[in-house]
C-alpha cells in the first residue's frame, strides 16, 4: 500500500520518491550477444569496479528511505563472487532482489545457494531469445547458448522458485517468438517479457555497437510478427504464463517505423499518447558497475557513491537527475529518449495517470495496463 501511495504522491506532485534501485553488479560476461556492448567487447577500462561493501552501503541507504526493491544485472551478475551474500544482506534490511541472469551458471549452483534464492524469495528472470538452439548460439555467440539455461531453469523450478524470462525482438527471432512461449509455457516459466532492440548504447557510458539500429525487424517483416503476436494472445487465453505482448502490440509497430523513417524530429512514443511523463526518473535509481549514478539506465552518470564520504544515496540521485526532469516535465527530451523501450510500458502508465483528459483517447489502453500490472 506504501508503494502505491508513494507512486501516486510522487506523480501528482512532481517529487521524486524511489522505489527501487536497479545495479549492474559487473561488466564481465559468459556470453558475446549481438546486441550487447559488453558482450561484443566494447566495454574496456581500468576504472574500480563496485564493490561488496558498496553494495551494503547502498542497501543501508535504502533502508532508510524505506525502498524495498532491488534489482541486480550486469554483465551477467553470477559472475559476481558476493552475489549470494548481497541477497542474503538485502533480505536482512527487508529488502526483496531480482537477478537479471544468461542462466549459463544455474546449473552450477549449490543447493545452499538455491536455498539463499527460496528463503529470500529472490526473483529470478533468464535472458533468452529463442528455443532454437540454432538461433539462441547465434544470437549469444557461445556454445549451450539455450541448452545450459534450460537446465539450469529446470533445477530452480523444482525448488519451487519462479522463474521469468525477458526476450530481445530483433531480426534474428522475429519469426519464433510463439514457439518461445509455448515452450516455456510447458516449462513451467510465469511470464516473459519482449522489447525490441534499442538502438543507443545499452550502457549510457560507453559507445553503441556500430550500425545497432539494424539489429531490429525491418518493416517488410512487420506482417509475421502481427501474426506472432496475434497467435500468443490467443494462446495466452488458455495458459498461465503472461506477457506484454498486448501491449507491447500498441506501439512496437510504431518503433520499428520510426527505426526506418528519415524524418526523426518526432519522438514515436508521441503516436501512442498525446502527452508523455517519464516516471522512471522519479521512482527508480540506477547504479552501474562503476558505482555511477545515472538519471535513467539510457543517460550517461553524473554523480557517483566513490565521491564522497559523506555521501546520501537520494540527493546524489537528485543531483543526477535534477536537469533532465526539468527538461521532460517541458517536454524537451534528450536524444536518448528516441530509442527508449526499457519502461516503456511503465512509463505509459504514468502517462495516462498524469494525463488522463490529454490521453482520453487511449482509455481501453489504459485498462490493459491495469490488468498487466495485476498479472
Amino acid at each position: 500500500m506504501i508503494k502505491y501511495y508513494n507512486f501516486f504522491k510522487g506523480l501528482y506532485f512532481d517529487l521524486p520518491i524511489p522505489t527501487s534501485v536497479s545495479i549492474n553488479l559487473t561488466n564481465k560476461c559468459n556470453q558475446h550477444c549481438l546486441y550487447c556492448e559488453i558482450g561484443q567487447g566494447l566495454i574496456k577500462t581500468n576504472q574500480p569496479l563496485i564493490t561488496l561493501p558498496d553494495l551494503k552501503w547502498i542497501i543501508r541507504e535504502m533502508n532508510k528511505v524505506k525502498i524495498s526493491s532491488l534489482c541486480l544485472g550486469g554483465g551477467e551478475p553470477l559472475l559476481f563472487k558476493e552475489i549470494f551474500e548481497l541477497i542474503q544482506y538485502a533480505h536482512d534490511y527487508g529488502i526483496k532482489c531480482e537477478i537479471l541472469t544468461n542462466g549459463m551458471l544455474l546449473d552450477r549452483l549449490s543447493q545452499d545457494q538455491i536455498d539463499i534464492f527460496h528463503k529470500c524469495n529472490t526473483g529470478i528472470s533468464v535472458s533468452i531469445d529463442s528455443f532454437s538452439n540454432e538461433k539462441e548460439e547465434l544470437i549469444r555467440g557461445v556454445s549451450g547458448a539455450l541448452t545450459q539455461p534450460i537446465k539450469g531453469i529446470k533445477k530452480i523450478l523444482n525448488n519451487n522458485i519462479n522463474v521469468g524470462i525477458n526476450t530481445v525482438i530483433s531480426s534474428y527471432n522475429f519469426d519464433c517468438l510463439f514457439d518461445l512461449v509455448k515452450n516455456a509455457d510447458e516449462m513451467g516459466i510465469y511470464q516473459i517479457k519482449f522489447q525490441p532492440v534499442i538502438f543507443i548504447s545499452n550502457y549510457p557510458e560507453n559507445d553503441p555497437i556500430p550500425n545497432k539500429k539494424n539489429l531490429n525487424i525491418s518493416p517488410e517483416n512487420l506482417p509475421e510478427i502481427k501474426k506472432q503476436f496475434g497467435d500468443i494472445l490467443n494462446y495466452q487465453k488458455n495458459s498461465k504464463i503472461t506477457t506484454n505482448i498486448n501491449l507491447l502490440d500498441k506501439w512496437f509497430f510504431d518503433y520499428v517505423n520510426y527505426l526506418y523513417s528519415q524524418n526523426k524530429e518526432k519522438i514515436f512514443f508521441k503516436k501512442v499518447l498525446n502527452r508523455f511523463w517519464c516516471g522512471t526518473i522519479y521512482n527508480t535509481i540506477f547504479i552501474n558497475y562503476y558505482g555511477q549514478i545515472l538519471p535513467c539506465n539510457m543517460l550517461k552518470p553524473k554523480e557517483s557513491i566513490k565521491d564522497s564520504d559523506n555521501k546520501n544515496l537520494l540527493n546524489l540521485w537528485n543531483k543526477s537527475s535534477e536537469s533532465i526532469r526539468k527538461g521532460i516535465k517541458n517536454e524537451i527530451y534528450p536524444d536518448e529518449c528516441r530509442s527508449c523501450v526499457c519502461s516503456f510500458d511503465h512509463n505509459l502508465l504514468c502517462s495516462m495517470f498524469k494525463y488522463p483528459i490529454a490521453n482520453h483517447n487511449n482509455i481501453s489502453y489504459f485498462f490493459e495496463l491495469l490488468d498487466n500490472i495485476k498479472k
